[in-house]
């Protein structure tokens, strides 16, 4: 019923660049563009360069113009979240267009919570009650789809009618060597749970860096950035136990730049494996999640 009631809805879903570059948030307007989505209305919202915020505890807080550390994503969504708030009644979905596990995806949870308890409670219209709001960042989209494209079961034995889950894993090719840790750390919290430490995920080949932060990604030579990916990449598959299938983009900073991440998969498998593998870009995968969840009501 929520699926067809929302059939010939316009949505409206906002790409929030956490940091301050609106060379970066620029660059995801083609992107998101040529997804075709004729109801769905994308805006975007850049973190102010020259409004510092003032916490609870008395610290002011300023724009960042590269986040390119798990500190800094955290000092970022202190600083967006209060020009954020107002807007989130407004949309249907909001999208955390930043590679980490950025706390704006929780905060902006809760408020969604807050509205949807208002309106629950009946201090809202008919149609405002039954409105949802979603958001996501695009690591969260990222793993999650790549975990779709890579996971299957099979039959072992048909006589026996015994299963085999593949072995296929996925792994993250990001910017700034500090990411390694924190992205790794990231994605082990992300699927079994935050009070688990240590172990291996077999699913998860694991993350490689270009060394290059997001801004020097366009500020250093093309054919700099193009080597470093490529050897980012390969690195990533050949120390891998089992074949790499999927690998993410792990920065917004590197969308556009999936050629050179196919060559690292070809140079490392050959022409025909390194085709198969899939590139997922967090922000088509984000956007994609987010319509999806709108047209769906889940």
């Amino acid at each position: 019923m929520a699926a067809s009631s929302s059939s010939n809805r316009q949505f409206s879903i906002l790409i929030i660049n956490p940091n301050t570059s609106t060379h970066m948030t620029d660059a995801l307007k083609p992107i998101l563009d040529n997804l075709n989505y004729a109801d769905v209305r994308f805006d975007y919202f850049t973190a102010p360069s020259t409004e510092p915020v003032t916490v609870s505890d008395g610290r002011v807080v300023h724009g960042l113009s590269s986040i390119d550390s798990a500190e800094d994503s955290a000092r970022s969504a202190l600083h967006c979240r209060p020009f954020l708030e107002p807007l989130i009644s407004k949309y249907d979905g909001l999208l955390v267009a930043c590679y980490s596990a950025h706390p704006l995806v929780g905060m902006l949870k809760r408020e969604i919570e807050k509205l949807e308890g208002v309106a629950a409670s009946g201090g809202s219209s008919a149609a405002a009650r039954t409105r949802r709001r979603y958001v996501t960042g695009i690591f969260e989209a990222s793993v999650t789809t790549s975990l779709s494209l890579i996971s299957s079961f099979d039959l072992l034995d048909d006589s026996k009618l015994s299963k085999v889950q593949a072995t296929d894993t996925f792994g993250i090719v990001s910017t700034g060597t500090v990411w390694k840790g924190e992205l790794s750390t990231a994605v082990t919290k992300m699927l079994v749970g935050p009070g688990e430490q240590g172990g291996r995920i077999e699913r998860f080949a694991g993350v490689e860096t270009t060394g290059l932060t997001a801004i020097e990604l366009h500020s250093t030579p093309p054919a700099t950035v193009r080597r470093r990916i490529i050897e980012a990449t390969e690195r990533l598959i050949k120390g891998a136990s089992h074949p790499v299938s999927a690998i993410c983009m792990g920065c917004a900073g590197m969308v556009g730049m999936e050629e050179a991440v196919r060559e690292g998969c070809i140079q490392a498998y050959g022409e025909q494996q390194g085709n198969s593998v899939r590139i997922v870009d967090g922000v088509v995968a984000g956007a994609g999640m987010l319509v999806a969840a709108c047209k769906s009501g889940f």
